[in-house]
Parts: C-alpha cells; structure tokens; sequence
C-alpha cells in the first residue's frame, strides 16, 4: 500500500526502450550482435519502466545494484568489444615482451610479432582475453559491492582488472613462448594454449583476492570502535 507510482521515471525508461527497439530495426542493428544489443536494452528498460510503473522509486531504490547489475547481461556492442580487444591485444603483447625478455630469451619484436630461436609468433586479437577481462570486471564489481564499504575501495578493485588483464595475458603468451624455445615448438597447437584460458584466469584470482583482502583489512582498521555511553 505504501507503493506510489513515479511517472517521470516510468515515461523515460519507456521512451528509451522504444528508441532502442526501433534502433535494432533499423542499420544500427546490422550486426547480429548490436541488434540483440539494442534489444536487451530495450528490454531491460521496459523492465525498469515497470518497476518505477508498479512499485515507484523508493522500492527501486532500495534494488539499486542488481538492477544495474542486469548492465551485464547486454553483450557489448562490435565497436566497443573490438576497440577494446585492440587495447588488450597490443598491451598484452608489450607485456609479454618485456616478461620474455626477462627470460634471457633472445627476441626480436616487429609490433605484435615475436622472433625467437626456432619459432615466430604472433600475438592475434583472439588472444586479447577480452572475454575473461570481462568476466573479471563482473566479479570485482560484485566483490566490491558485497564486500567492501568504501566507495574508493570499490573503485580500486574495479579498476585493478586492467593491469591483473594485462598481466595475465602477457604471462600466457610468455609462457607458451618459452615453452616452444625450452621444450618443442609444438607447445603453441597444445591445449595449454587452445583450451588453458580457465587455467591462467584462475591464477589472476590469486592477486585479486589478496588485493580484497587487504582493502577488507584497512577497511577493518580505519573503521572506528564503537563507545558505550551512560
């Protein structure tokens, strides 16, 4: 009884969804991918114009972060995913080279192309881990939320996927590198390099969560005590 419509809220959720669907059917949906896009927004915004339709904004207030955690269930549109798999592929490919090269391993770099005694490699787009980025960026942002109290807490976990990402691909594609110089050359049609994403995503959780942690513990510290009073 105590739920009170808010129409504002309401309308402009509606006309976004409706803006999004007719844009799904239009030449901003052209690809498959932008299309189911446009039309999960949509949607998600029907959704949200609904709630603050049926139960107002103080309830969807209360629901704030798993609503906009429903962000995640729309895939990225292809200009945004392949800018972002052109970032990964490059720096991960400066990161490998600098962690090759502390190897002692001889090398020669022409942009994403490596020269080392016996094999030439060259670092593809697909081998940007975009997609176990993406999934790390999810778990932090719920980590932080259930987790941590602080706002710039939250913040520094979020934004610690980047280098964890850049560091866990550089270390993949280092060590399938000397695997082929040390051992055989056949190391890079191996399942360590086809199928052994799972393997070096589930070592990145090693220093993400030493890093929550230790934000979990100054959080602890700096919280103040609480004081019985008469």
């Amino acid at each position: 009884s105590s739920f009170r419509s808010s129409s504002g809220s309401t309308l402009l959720f509606a006309i976004c969804g409706l803006c999004s669907m007719a844009l799904s059917m239009g030449s901003w949906g052209a690809q498959p991918t932008d299309q189911l896009s446009l039309r999960i927004f949509s949607y998600l915004c029907f959704l949200m114009a609904g709630g603050f339709y049926f139960v107002g904004s103080e309830a969807m207030k209360a629901i704030a972060f798993p609503l906009v955690f429903l962000v995640f269930a729309i895939p990225m549109p292809t200009v945004f995913s392949e800018a972002i798999e052109v970032f990964l592929q490059y720096t991960s490919a400066e990161a490998a080279y600098w962690m090759i090269s502390l190897t002692g391993i001889p090398i020669l770099r022409t942009g994403l192309e490596f020269r080392m005694p016996g094999i030439a490699i060259r670092v593809a787009q697909e081998c940007s881990g975009y997609n176990s980025s993406f999934v790390l960026f999810m778990v932090s942002t719920l980590a932080g939320y259930l987790f941590l109290q602080s706002t710039r807490n939250r913040w520094v976990l979020t934004l610690a996927v980047v280098p964890l990402a850049l560091v866990r691909n550089g270390f993949r594609i280092s060590t399938l590198s000397v695997l082929c110089v040390k051992l055989d050359p056949s190391w890079i049609d191996s399942p360590l390099h086809h199928r052994g994403g799972p393997i070096f995503f589930a070592l990145s959780l090693i220093p993400f969560l030493v890093l929550l942690w230790t934000l979990r513990r100054i959080e602890a510290v700096n919280r103040p005590t609480p004081t019985l009073t008469r």
